[in-house]
């Protein structure tokens, strides 16, 4: 039970011995607009206790099964300051205190610690960063939740012998959502490796002095995302369904995929090819629905070519794709070039897919190739597609998207990043947009976005500047279609 703390009228009247503060019925201030100022008559006051409980819940900052940050000012702390019923309800509904998240750097702006309740010369912010007080609160948040599955994340780094890193230990069992900090450099996670509520985890690769944990006596684990993937976390792989990370080499990708064929979403950004190994055989992930390949971030070297991508897809089969991303959006130079389209024309092909949405930024470098792969999936809905600063032309890929009813014919959503060292026909854009978005019979593009990649201005290049001013242009601007056509 922590101290007496003399706060303002919404304190930890919850984790005290104190009735709350009667605020004369006119509670529920807050600034961040969950809660409003609102007069609280007798009638809301009598409310039944299960009602209330519900309405409760919808005064959390996040009601969305986030983890959200302790904070005196919002709910369920403030609710437990408007008066005795109200307390006891929220101290008695578990669910408002089965999420936390650990911001040891918003401990600043907690209230003032009243000097009589403490023999201390130490400020408010010494003693809260401590962490004895902090932990404590958050042991006995945790502790309301009785036996429910919990949610617990850190918003930043915990400096090692922080006994929060204790208080998680504690309660990992019971946990159903943990989100580690990065660089933590002790991992609070019981010795017997037995997580009976775990279904999802964020985690870090573990310091080179520690052993291998293992996640395999996790029965419902199906939600993984690692940094920096390592083989000293071990996974059981054939019950994941999502797996993120934004580093691992190619042949540990592959050896992840042949074992998780359950997985539906993966995210796997694969920033260098340390692997001359090619895989000789195909193997299926038949419930994969999206799938996102990036390598290098930008301004970092890029050597491979694409060679990495198209070493994975080479083996793999994903009859259910429907999202696929092909290199980052966030890249402008690297990894914007792919020199060999035959084992991705491959996959598609074997794969038999119905792509709705489609995020090439890992591009052919000609405008046939380009072609040829846009051809391939006419299924697609939405497209994101970036013009390799190699295909000095694209008239020939504009004039794709116009007359033919074959190609893209599904085509809801589009948008075209290309350099600005290419040039492209104005005729060919409007011809563009009013084939796609004016004549009957054709799916209507919804949206249209042509964005203009330049490092050293924001203005549009002089044959540009034409289609803005266009009557096609402006017709379709006033029917309120999503039109844009600038810098990123």
């Amino acid at each position: 039970m922590l101290p007496t703390i003399a706060l303002s009228s919404f304190s930890l009247g919850p984790f005290t011995n104190h009735p709350p503060q009667y605020q004369n019925q006119y509670m529920l201030v807050n600034d961040n607009g969950w809660l409003r100022i609102a007069a609280v008559n007798r009638r809301v006051l009598a409310l039944p206790p299960e009602l209330l409980a519900e309405i409760f819940y919808f005064c959390l900052p996040f009601h969305d099964e986030r983890p959200h940050i302790p904070d005196p000012n919002d709910a369920p702390l403030v609710l437990c300051a408007v008066c005795r019923q109200w307390r006891n309800v929220a101290l008695n509904t578990p669910w408002l205190w089965s999420s936390i998240c650990f911001d040891l750097g918003r401990l600043a702006d907690w209230p003032e610690i009243d000097s009589e309740d403490w023999d201390s010369d130490d400020s408010e912010w010494e003693y809260w960063d401590s962490g004895e007080l902090y932990t404590d609160m958050c042991w006995d948040w945790l502790s309301r939740a009785q036996s429910i599955p919990l949610s617990i994340s850190f918003d930043d780094s915990v400096p090692e012998g922080h006994p929060l890193l204790e208080l998680v230990c504690e309660f990992t069992h019971q946990c159903r959502d943990i989100k580690l900090p990065e660089n933590l450099p002790r991992l609070p996670l019981p010795v017997d490796g037995k997580y009976p509520l775990l279904e999802k985890l964020r985690i870090s690769s573990p310091p080179s002095y520690q052993p291998a944990l293992s996640f395999h006596d996790a029965p419902k684990l199906h939600d993984v995302y690692i940094p920096t993937y390592t083989t000293k976390i071990q996974l059981p792989w054939h019950q994941l369904t999502r797996f993120w990370t934004h580093d691992i080499d190619i042949k540990d990708c592959l050896q992840l995929l042949r074992h998780a064929s359950n997985l539906v979403d993966a995210h796997l950004r694969i920033p260098t090819y340390r692997s001359s190994v090619l895989p000789n055989t195909i193997f299926a992930l038949p419930q994969l629905k999206y799938l996102n390949l990036s390598g290098a971030r930008d301004g970092d070297s890029l050597v491979d070519g694409g060679v990495k991508f198209m070493t994975l897809l080479r083996c793999l089969q994903a009859p259910a794709l429907e999202t696929l991303a092909l290199g980052s959006s966030a890249a402008q130079r690297s990894e914007t070039f792919l020199q060999n389209v035959s084992p991705f024309l491959s996959f598609l092909s074997r794969s038999s897919l119905e792509l709705h949405t489609w995020k090439l930024f890992l591009v052919p470098t000609t405008a046939n190739d380009l072609i040829a792969c846009l051809k391939t999936a006419p299924s697609v809905v939405h497209l994101e597609l970036r013009i390799s600063d190699r295909i000095v032309n694209t008239n020939p890929v504009f004039a794709q998207f116009t007359g033919y009813r074959d190609f893209l014919p599904n085509l809801q959503r589009l948008q075209i990043a290309f350099p600005n060292s290419s040039t492209v026909a104005k005729s060919l854009v409007i011809s563009m947009l009013i084939w796609r978005c004016m004549t009957e019979g054709v799916t209507r593009l919804q949206s249209c976005r042509f964005v203009v990649n330049n490092n050293y201005t924001t203005e549009l290049p002089s044959y540009l500047k034409p289609i803005k001013t266009h009557p096609v242009f402006l017709e379709l601007e006033a029917s309120g279609m999503e039109l844009y056509l600038g810098p990123p």
